[in-house]
């Protein structure tokens, strides 16, 4: 059985993460996980189009590009089960409430 309580899956929007089996409130899911990049290299990346850059703060950036950063399969919602925290230069995603399977 897979360490991670989710699998990533195709739906009608595009690829996005989709419960395996229970995700307890406050459990963290996911690293956002990826090179870190100043403003200025940010703002040259976001000009070329790249849609995973995730501010941290108003000097750094992280380029969520690589493929291996599952956490960039979250998807943003109204009403939403997970948020986005950050312990110094890392950002982390945690279940808002309990998340069941599917």
């Amino acid at each position: 059985m897979s360490r991670r309580p989710f699998r990533i899956g195709r739906s009608r929007t595009g690829l996005g993460l989709f419960a395996t089996r229970l995700i307890k409130k406050n459990s963290r899911i996911a690293e956002y996980k990826g090179p870190l990049l100043t403003t200025k290299e940010a703002n040259k990346f976001e000009a070329t189009g790249n849609r995973y850059l995730y501010e941290i703060n108003s000097r750094w950036t992280i380029d969520g590009t690589p493929r291996s950063n599952i956490a960039r399969y979250a998807n943003h919602s109204c009403n939403p089960n997970a948020d986005s925290y950050n312990v110094k230069l890392r950002v982390f995603i945690r279940a808002l409430r309990n998340i069941k399977p599917g």
